[in-house]
């Protein structure tokens, strides 16, 4: 499991509570930036990516048509647009308590997009993704 994005909140919620799932036999990667992320993705097979913020960090920004240095809130979008250009098959799940963002990260590929403090809602979705077809995100 890889989780992205530096988030000082995010990060303790995400990460004890999976290394305890199923017996504590999830190895979980943390990467702060998305461009890490990426190289990660193409070195190494992950079972799941949740990106931790919407505004995840980038150590330089993806060469994109438009400009996008002031689009820190569109940041995840940008990483799940990547992740889909680089045919990479891997569930990812957005966790965000700013649902503005949600239909368009469904839109661009996230297997879902969940609020980090429903902590119940969090832990079905990532079993689900664990389990579910690398087809795509639930329902598709």
């Amino acid at each position: 499991m890889l989780l992205v994005g530096i988030d000082s909140v995010m990060l303790p919620l995400c990460r004890e509570p999976f290394k305890h799932l199923h017996g504590g036999t999830y190895q979980i990667e943390t990467l702060d930036y998305c461009d890490d992320a990426l190289m990660a993705l193409r070195q190494q097979p992950f079972d799941l990516v949740l990106v931790l913020s919407l505004n995840a960090p980038w150590r330089a920004w993806p060469s994109l048509s438009k400009p996008t240095r002031f689009m820190g809130a569109k940041s995840a979008i940008i990483f799940l647009r990547e992740v889909r250009a680089l045919h990479i098959r891997v569930p990812v799940l957005v966790v965000s308590q700013f649902p503005y963002a949600k239909e368009e990260a469904l839109a661009n590929g996230a297997f879902a997009f969940v609020d980090p403090f429903d902590v119940q809602e969090l832990d079905r979705l990532v079993a689900l993704a664990l389990t579910a077809d690398r087809h795509g995100p639930p329902g598709a």
